[in-house]
């Protein structure tokens, strides 16, 4: 009898230290903008439950919140800055982001593990007399990941750039 509890003891005990699994769908859009979710889900943490809160108050700047289990992981940026507004300027304001981070080869992103910026290219923007910016940052309870967060950054200002607000 012995043997059978230690046994039933030791499975518990090596559950309790299983890592967490994630239990929810990762969606494909972030408060209405397409974002693949493999480019979402390094970033992302274990739990049960994902969702979204779009947050446009204020005039030319839109927060997509990110959380899991009712925690913020992520959070997205769009933003209008002032024509000729420049990519390091952008970055010295957002939190997550620094301007000595690290900057991509064509110079549209700026990126380190925990936040990343970019400019939007537009066709047609929707202010003429702005430049459009996006930028991207992982909260305490996401995980950070360098080479993820460069592709997220990437392919937002893309999605972004062939949104409303670019056409």
């Amino acid at each position: 009898m012995v043997p059978v509890v230690g046994a039933l003891l030791l499975g518990l005990g090596t559950a309790a230290c299983s890592p967490q699994e994630r239990n929810y769908e990762i969606p494909s859009t972030m408060c209405g903008t397409a974002v693949s979710p493999d480019l979402l889900e390094p970033l992302l943490p274990p739990g049960d439950k994902i969702s979204t809160t779009l947050s446009d108050r204020a005039e030319g700047m839109k927060r997509c919140l990110v959380n899991v289990d009712g925690e913020q992981v992520l959070a997205f940026n769009i933003e209008w800055r002032e024509k000729g507004s420049s990519l390091f300027n952008f970055a010295s304001v957002f939190p997550g982001v620094d301007p000595s981070d690290k900057e991509s080869e064509d110079g549209r992103y700026l990126y380190s593990d925990t936040g990343a910026v970019g400019k939007v290219t537009c066709p047609k923007p929707r202010k003429t007399s702005g430049d459009l910016f996006v930028a991207t940052r992982v909260a305490n309870s996401g995980k950070p990941d360098e080479a993820a967060m460069r592709k997220l950054i990437a392919a937002y200002a893309e999605a972004v750039g062939t949104s409303d607000e670019c056409t």
